[in-house]
């Protein structure tokens, strides 16, 4: 699978708060969003 940039705009505390958990997790933030997505095409098709 290749990967691309992406460029968004987002909530700035949302960010914040996700950049968080992520670094509690130690998870990187491209990572998360990737599995986010997946799991989100999975549930709605």
């Amino acid at each position: 699978m290749s990967k691309v940039p992406l460029n968004i705009t987002v909530d700035s505390e949302l960010l914040v708060k996700f950049r968080e958990l992520c670094k509690k997790l130690d998870i990187k933030i491209s990572t998360k969003i990737n599995t986010l997505i997946k799991e989100w095409l999975e549930r709605n098709g």
